[in-house]
C-alpha cells in the first residue's frame, strides 16, 4: 500500500497552506467569541477578540500569497467567483478583514471599551462574525472543491475546521485574557464552552476518518493519516497534543500558567489537523472504458487541489 500511495499524495499544499488554513480559522474564531463576549458585556475579552480576528486571517492570507508566489497567481485564484471556491473566499474573506478593521478602530482602538452607541456597534459585529462564520467554514470547502481527491470531497470537513476554527479561536482569546489579566470567571467559562468543542471535535473527526476509511477511494488517505507517514503528527500533535491534553487540562478548572498550556497545546493541535489533512491527500485513479488513468501530484499547469491555482 505504501508504494502504491507513493506518489498519489498531493505535495503542493503542505506548511504554508496549513497555516493559512490555521490562522483563517482561529482568526475567524477569535472574532466570533470577541463579538460574543461584547454581548455578555465582557469587555475587555470582547476586545482582545476583535483585535485578534482579522490580523491573524490577514497573516494567513500573506502565507498563502507566499504560496502562490507573485501577484499574477493571486489574481488568477481571485477572478472567478462563480466557479472556484478560492476566489469566493477571497471575497469573503476581504469583507471580514474590512468588517473588523472597522470594528476595532471605532469601537476598540485604543481600547476604552468605549459603550456608546452599542447597537450599531451590535450590528457591526454581528455583520463581523457572519463573514467570520463564512471564513471558518470556506476552509473545508475550499478543499472539499477539489474533486479529484475524495479524502477532501466530504460534507464533515467543513464541519471539523469549523469545530476546530472556534475551539482555537477561544483558546487564542484565553491566552491573551490570562496575558492581559482579563477577569478569572470569564475566563472559566470560555473554558467550559471550549471542553464542549474539543468533545465535539473529537467525535467529528472519529466519525470523518472512520467514514473515510471505509470508502475504498479514500481508504489510502485514511491509512496515511492512522498508519503511515502522517501517523506521528496525528497521534501526538493531533490527538494528544490538540484533543486530549487540552480536554484535561480544561475540565480541571484550569487557571493562569495551565490555562495558558492548554490554549498553546490545542492551537499546536489545530495547526497540525490542518497539516495532518492536507497530508493525507491523495487523488484516487480513475478507472473509465477499462483503462486506469492514474493521477500526477506535480505539474506544470497545476490544477486545483493538487497544484497551486484554480483552473482558468
Amino acid at each position: 500500500m505504501s508504494s502504491q500511495l507513493h506518489g498519489l499524495v498531493q505535495t503542493e499544499w503542505r506548511w504554508l497552506i496549513a497555516i493559512y488554513l490555521f490562522l483563517a480559522g482561529v482568526g475567524g474564531g477569535a472574532h466570533i467569541t470577541g463579538v460574543a463576549a461584547d454581548f455578555l458585556g465582557w469587555t475587555k475579552l470582547a476586545n482582545l477578540g476583535i483585535c485578534l480576528g482579522w490580523p491573524l486571517v490577514l497573516i494567513g492570507c500573506l502565507c498563502l500569497l507566499g504560496d502562490l508566489g507573485n501577484m499574477g497567481n493571486a489574481w488568477r485564484v481571485a477572478r472567478k467567483p462563480d466557479t472556484s471556491w478560492i476566489a469566493r473566499g477571497t471575497l469573503i474573506i476581504s469583507i471580514f478583514m474590512l468588517v473588523g478593521f472597522i470594528h476595532m478602530l471605532l469601537w476598540v482602538w485604543p481600547g476604552t471599551g468605549d459603550t456608546t452607541d452599542s447597537t450599531t456597534r451590535h450590528v457591526v459585529g454581528v455583520l463581523g462574525a457572519s463573514f467570520a462564520f463564512a471564513t471558518m467554514i470556506y476552509t473545508g470547502l475550499l478543499l472539499g472543491d477539489a474533486i479529484p481527491i475524495p479524502f477532501w470531497s466530504t460534507a464533515l470537513l467543513p464541519i471539523l475546521f469549523f469545530l476546530s476554527a472556534l475551539s482555537t479561536g477561544i483558546m487564542a482569546v484565553i491566552l491573551a485574557g490570562v496575558t492581559a489579566g482579563a477577569d478569572e470567571v470569564q475566563l472559566l467559562t470560555l473554558a467550559k464552552v471550549d471542553i464542549l468543542l474539543i468533545a465535539a471535535e473529537a467525535l467529528v473527526l472519529a466519525v470523518y476518518l472512520h467514514g473515510t476509511y471505509r470508502l475504498p477511494n479514500s481508504r489510502m488517505s485514511a491509512e496515511h493519516v492512522l498508519k503511515g507517514a502522517a501517523a506521528p503528527m496525528f497521534w501526538l500533535g493531533v490527538v494528544v497534543c490538540g484533543l486530549a491534553l487540552p480536554l484535561v487540562i480544561d475540565a480541571s478548572g484550569s487557571r493562569g500558567a495551565a490555562a495558558v498550556l492548554a490554549s498553546t497545546l490545542g492551537l499546536i493541535g489545530g495547526l497540525c489537523l490542518r497539516y495532518v489533512v492536507l497530508a493525507g491527500g491523495a487523488a484516487y485513479p480513475i478507472v473509465a472504458a477499462g483503462f486506469t488513468f492514474r493521477p500526477v501530484t506535480r505539474l506544470k499547469e497545476p490544477v486545483p487541489g493538487i497544484g497551486k491555482l484554480p483552473p482558468s
